[in-house]
């Protein structure tokens, strides 16, 4: 690898939450591995945060640079914020940690350089693990995001640190995907596929996975669990997950899936899509069935059954379509 630049870009992006950013942005600075820089991108702070983070500022390490965006009702979303901390960064990989979250390894950095400096090939991303905890602080115990494919990975396929190169099916086999806490993506890469999709503000993350999985020609993916994810408030309305209605956010997640359905040339990516689609238009339906109103329902239901036949839906279509003719 190349000395002529910083080796990690991490990129904090935030908004109207100080005193949980200052968690986030210690536990970075807490990080062994020197060779990085870190770029704060406030996304239009109401002005009764901003003096909290201009003191934050002002007593941060001097290896932190500040880029303050103007004030919008909404905000930016996290892609626009995400591109701008791209597009200022120097460094070789990209790494993104939300400001309500944290690293929990300190070596989470350290053990990444080794396993892309070792490569004989560039690697494009490397992919871990997080932990969660509910808005009271109680961990889930339940496998999220990639934790379930560290059962299936061979314990002769790993390299010193534990790490295993792997296929875009491979991880495509797992319901969950890598959060950005757990994502470490070569910005040259980043670049080339055009950054996070700014028109998407909810699972933006997951279309930026999906898009990466088609570039990438080398995947690092380490089971091992760097980073802790505070489940939002759902009575707080702070954040992207929870501030919009859930028919809403199924409207985004069909958004990112029907794009990369017809996008991706990948088998895997293109199946993995017709299912989401398929669970999603299920969803839909089932939504406007408790709404009683049957005629779209049955639209979206036979909507689903395109993307994904099974006799069960089937017969539910011919239910839902008997009750949009008795109803109109």
């Amino acid at each position: 690898m190349s000395n002529n630049s910083t080796f990690f870009s991490v990129i904090l992006p935030t908004r109207n939450r100080p005193e949980l950013f200052r968690q986030a942005l210690d536990s970075v600075l807490r990080q062994s591995f020197q060779d990085r820089e870190v770029l704060v991108v406030n996304a239009g702070s109401s002005d009764e945060f901003l003096p909290r983070y201009r003191a934050i500022e002002a007593d941060s390490d001097p290896r932190v640079s500040w880029h303050y965006q103007p004030q919008r009702s909404n905000g930016h979303g996290p892609s626009y914020s995400i591109n701008t901390g791209a597009q200022a960064a120097r460094g070789q990989y990209l790494c993104i940690l939300d400001d309500d979250d944290s690293w929990i390894d300190v070596e989470h950095l350290t053990r990444a350089w080794d396993v892309i400096n070792a490569a004989v090939t560039a690697v494009d991303a490397y992919y871990s693990n997080q932990t969660a905890y509910t808005a009271d602080g109680k961990p889930l115990d339940e496998l999220l995001w990639l934790g379930e494919l560290a059962k299936q990975l061979p314990p002769s396929g790993a390299d010193t640190h534990g790490t295993h190169r792997v296929t875009p099916a491979f991880l495509l086999s797992c319901t969950g995907f890598p959060h950005l806490n757990c994502s470490i993506i070569r910005r040259e890469l980043f670049l080339a596929i055009g950054g996070m999709d700014e028109g998407i503000r909810y699972e933006c993350e997951v279309d930026l996975y999906l898009r990466t999985l088609d570039a990438a020609k080398q995947i690092i993916y380490n089971a091992a669990v760097v980073a802790r994810h505070n489940i939002p408030d759902a009575v707080a309305k702070n954040n992207v997950s929870t501030a919009v209605s859930v028919l809403q956010k199924r409207l985004s997640q069909i958004t990112v899936y029907q794009k990369n359905l017809i996008r991706a040339p990948a088998r895997a990516i293109r199946d993995t899509c017709l299912l989401k689609l398929s669970m999603l238009y299920k969803q839909v339906a089932e939504h406007f069935v408790t709404e009683k109103e049957f005629v779209i329902a049955a639209r979206y239901a036979r909507i689903a059954l395109a993307c994904r036949w099974s006799l069960k839906w089937q017969l539910y279509c011919f239910y839902l379509t008997a009750r949009a003719a008795t109803a109109t």
